[in-house]
């Protein structure tokens, strides 16, 4: 409930008490230990090195701008709608042109609907 109110209006937040650089120190940690989690668990599916990321970063971009930036539900949402599209266009056609067919769908989408497919309410 405290990183929801901080989230939502910081200010106002820090002024019923709650300590919002608490509250940043704590979700920075969370996310590092899950993004360790994250690189943990991508050595037992590949090897690792320097260029090992880059592969996968242009799919997490699209999955968090499709989504919708800080809407979690519109994130996992759209990381499965990507992934079976590429799945049931890569048992069809090649893998290059699947990312092809995916990426054009995602763009056709984003630009009839550019804040994604989740909005958060956050007010600002």
């Amino acid at each position: 409930l405290r990183v929801r109110a901080t989230v939502a209006n910081r200010t106002m937040s820090n002024a019923i008490g709650i300590d919002t650089k608490k509250v940043d120190r704590l979700t920075f940690a969370v996310g590092c230990g899950i993004a360790g989690i994250a690189g943990a668990a991508f050595t037992t599916i590949g090897s690792t090195g320097p260029t090992s990321g880059s592969l996968y970063i242009v799919d997490a971009f699209l999955v968090v701008t499709f989504g919708g930036a800080a809407s979690l539900l519109g994130t996992i949402a759209s990381a499965f709608g990507i992934a079976q599209t590429q799945s049931i266009t890569e048992f069809f056609l090649t893998g290059s042109m699947a990312k092809v067919l995916t990426l054009l769908f995602v763009v056709t989408v984003l630009m009839l609907r550019p804040q994604g497919l989740f909005v958060s309410n956050i007010r600002r």
